[in-house]
């Protein structure tokens, strides 16, 4: 069993969630397949939602572009959002493009602050005690 990644571990400025829509189904919900994220002069993150080894887009899709660009998720990934990186010359706006251009059948939510977000940076805050 894979052990959980606890925040201080990924310390993210930006976040998107991509998930994948099934074709099959129009009133089916996407299924998350991973959060992207990044620090401003870092390289981009993943964190898998889905086993990116053995995902099987057989149940979700039967196009021949989409299964084998899902049969090796992170090597799909990495290539589209490194062309997208090296259009736009920076990580930030390689994935603002990432985003706003495969919004088909992949779905992204709009890139989010994370500091905005109810489960912010941690940012050194005192740990608690006992009164």
């Amino acid at each position: 069993m894979s052990k959980p990644i606890e925040p201080e571990h990924v310390l993210l400025e930006f976040f998107t969630i991509c998930s994948f829509h099934p074709d099959d189904e129009t009133t089916a919900q996407p299924v998350p397949l991973f959060v992207l994220g990044f620090r401003e002069g870092s390289e981009p993150v993943y964190v898998w939602l889905v086993d990116k080894n053995r995902f099987d887009a057989k149940r979700l899709t039967k196009d021949r572009y989409w299964l084998h660009a899902l049969s090796n998720l992170e090597e799909y990934f990495n290539k589209k959002l490194g062309k997208c990186v090296a259009e736009e010359g920076s990580v930030r706006g390689g994935i603002e493009l990432l985003v706003s251009t495969y919004q088909t059948q992949l779905r992204f939510t709009p890139l989010t602050p994370v500091a905005d977000h109810a489960f912010g940076l941690r940012r050194g805050s005192p740990t608690l005690t006992a009164v």
